[in-house]
This record gives C-alpha cells, sequence and structure tokens, in this order.
C-alpha cells in the first residue's frame, strides 16, 4: 500500500497598512512546529509596500495591489498564487499558535471521510484591557459526516485561522469580491450547500485580536455591513430554510446587528421569518414582540432595500 502524501500548506496573509501587527503574524507562520511549504503575503494597497520588510526566506512570496482591491480580492489572488494543496488564511492582526499547523495537519491525516475545509478554535485577544478569551469548539467524530447541529461553530469563526483544500475552495469560486463583510459567511454556506465536508478542529489555535485600529472586513461602517448581511441572506435563504438549527444562529445574528444599526424594519422582518423557520424558539417569538412594542414609538431613521 503507497504511503499518504504529507499534506502541504500554503499559509496566506492579507494585509494593508498594519506593520505594527503584520510581524507577529509573521513570526507566528516561522515558529510553526510543524513548518508552512510557503507563506503568501498579499498586500492589498498599503501606503507603504511591505516586501521589502519580509523575511529574507524563499518560502515567503509576495502579491502587491496598488489600489485596494479589497479583503475577498486579497484572499482570492493569495490563493491563486499559491501552490501547496491546503491553504490557511490569516489575516494580518492575528496570529497562530506555535503548534497550530501540526494540530491541522494531524486531524487530516487522521480523518476517515475526505475533508475539504476545517475550523479552529481561537482566543479573542482584548488589546486595550489585555484579556484573553478561548471559543471553544465541540469535538465531533469524524467517521460520519456533521450534523447542522455540528455546523452552528461555524458562526463564531472567521476566515482567518481556516483552512481549505484549494481545489474545492477554487471549485467553489473562492471569496465574493463583492463583499467586505459577511464574506466568509458566504462562502461557508456555499460550501455546506455544494454537500462539501468540512469539520472543527478544537486542538488547533488562532489568536483573534480585537482592537480598536481599522479592519481588513470594513468592520466600522455599518450601512455597508447591513447591506452584506442582506446580500448573504437573501442568496443563502433557501438552504437556510432547510436547516433551522443553522438559520436561528446566522438569522437571529443579523436581524439583531440591524437592529443595532437602526434598520428596524429589516430586522422584524428576517426575524419574523426566522420565527416561522423556527417555530419553537421563545427567543425569537421574544424578540419579535419586544422590537414590534418599541418599534410603534420609534422613527423610522434608516432603511435599506428591505427583506422578503
Amino acid at each position: 500500500m503507497s504511503q499518504q502524501r504529507p499534506h502541504q500548506f500554503s499559509v496566506i496573509v492579507t494585509t494593508k497598512n498594519r506593520d505594527q501587527y503584520l510581524q507577529q503574524a509573521l513570526d507566528s507562520i516561522l515558529a510553526q512546529t510543524r513548518a508552512a511549504a510557503e507563506v503568501v503575503v498579499v498586500d492589498d494597497g498599503s501606503d507603504v509596500a511591505v516586501a521589502d520588510r519580509l523575511p529574507g526566506s524563499d518560502r515567503f512570496r509576495h502579491v502587491r495591489h496598488t489600489n485596494s482591491l479589497g479583503v475577498s480580492a486579497a484572499r482570492n489572488a493569495g490563493a491563486r498564487t499559491a501552490r501547496s494543496d491546503w491553504l490557511v488564511f490569516l489575516d494580518d492582526d492575528d496570529w497562530l499558535a506555535d503548534d497550530f499547523l501540526e494540530h491541522i495537519a494531524a486531524f487530516l491525516e487522521g480523518a476517515s471521510k475526505p475533508t475539504a475545509f476545517v475550523w479552529s478554535g481561537k482566543t479573542k485577544v482584548f488589546e486595550r484591557k489585555g484579556k484573553r478569551v478561548p471559543v471553544l469548539l465541540p469535538a465531533v467524530p469524524t467517521d460520519h459526516p456533521p450534523s447542522p447541529q455540528d455546523w452552528t461553530s461555524l458562526m463564531d469563526v472567521t476566515c482567518s485561522g481556516m483552512a481549505f483544500n484549494r481545489e474545492a475552495f477554487l471549485a467553489a469560486g473562492g471569496f465574493d469580491e463583492q463583499l467586505t463583510m459577511t464574506e466568509d459567511r458566504d462562502l461557508m454556506f456555499r460550501l455546506l450547500a455544494a454537500g462539501v465536508v468540512g469539520f472543527p478542529c478544537p486542538s488547533a489555535n488562532l489568536f483573534f485580536r480585537i482592537h480598536d485600529g481599522s479592519r481588513l472586513s470594513n468592520e466600522g461602517h455599518r450601512r455597508v455591513g447591513a447591506e452584506s448581511d442582506l446580500t448573504v441572506l437573501q442568496r443563502h435563504q433557501p438552504f437556510l430554510d432547510k436547516h433551522p438549527v443553522l438559520a436561528e444562529r446566522f438569522m437571529g445574528r443579523v436581524a439583531k446587528r440591524l437592529w443595532d444599526a437602526g434598520y428596524y424594519d429589516e430586522a422584524i422582518a428576517i426575524n419574523q421569518r426566522l420565527c416561522h423557520i423556527t417555530p419553537g424558539s421563545q427567543r425569537g417569538r421574544r424578540r419579535q414582540f419586544l422590537w414590534a412594542l418599541q418599534r410603534r414609538f420609534r422613527p423610522q431613521i434608516k432603511q435599506l432595500t428591505g427583506f422578503h
């Protein structure tokens, strides 16, 4: 019997104007107990190009966008440039535990089912407070396909720290480059709807920095975020209708974000749809009652294209 070739990893680091964080991200890759085959750094339009500040190693490759094309386009460019069979995405303000790749590789090599993507555990690092909070993932047996209940932990992760089989990632079309937020959920839903198998790997750990500076995903713009949420929700509503457990996690979160951003009508419409999908959910019905009551006394401040 021929021995399976060990998995090779390309770590794709997307960066823009955050030199104060980038070095720690790169150092964490160099410190891996299982070395990455290559590191692809995608500079998405930094004011000062980062190429001269990269380690002098032939494992490092560099892609430079003169003008910023957005985080989705930057990740896709890194994926097209990468040569390994597995892609690991890392934002420049996050970093990997030293044994991250070792745990991902061990998981893949021990999995009894073909696996196309893996999501890791993470530790939230609150920069201002100096506090670290671990986010634990459930251990899911790999001898059967994961269930919708197993998928719910995907709603607590981001693309930073996720590993994708390169062939499956490219076949799915990568990230939607029209989305600057919620692009991670869009890709996850596309993969799951296509029957692609993914598993959590709780033993691998990403350090996810929470800070006051700019974010690659344009997180500070509430309208952009609201529009992205609605686009992804409308695109994948048929899939979510069939998976109430996943719908409750995603749609409930989207509805709350829209409400907090002042898009009251859209939030109520989404929550109402969710109540039809999960009629037994007391949380959704309680939220619907409170929001309907508050809506009577709130002027319509903001409105998007609507949700139907």
